[in-house]
């Protein structure tokens, strides 16, 4: 599972490590984790396409990606701060309101956006 960067993207494969209820009622807090990247955030129970264990792949663009509709979620969010932490880059992504964390020793996820830039969140379940 390795991280695919482009001009615009960032793609990746991971699998669903926790599917977590908040404090506040219907809302998830996800954690996604391959051997590179490491992307929790929250999302309301009737948006949840996956469960436990699920092998998905993610995509963060400047573009529309390419999607199934009915089947992947996409939802558009921007950039809100990048952060580096004890040797960790983070990405947090502001999903209207939903709080979106990518975290990875990779430096080109902070180098690929900006702040503010507009983004789509882009999560496949994969077969």
């Amino acid at each position: 599972m390795s991280v695919d960067v482009g001009m615009s993207y960032i793609t990746y494969e991971g699998v669903v490590k926790s599917v977590d209820k908040s404090l506040i009622p219907h809302i998830y807090i996800i954690t996604i984790e391959n051997p590179d990247i490491k992307t929790v955030f929250d999302i309301h129970k009737m948006l949840k396409i996956f469960d436990l264990n699920d092998k998905v792949k993610i995509t963060i663009s400047k573009n529309m990606p390419n999607f199934k509709e009915g089947v992947d979620l996409v939802i558009k969010g921007y950039v809100i701060a990048k952060k580096y932490e004890e040797n960790i880059n983070k990405l947090l992504i502001s999903l209207w309101g939903f709080l979106l964390v990518i975290e990875s020793k990779l430096k080109s996820i902070l180098d690929l956006f900006d702040y503010m830039d507009e983004v789509y969140f882009k999560l496949e379940v994969l077969k």
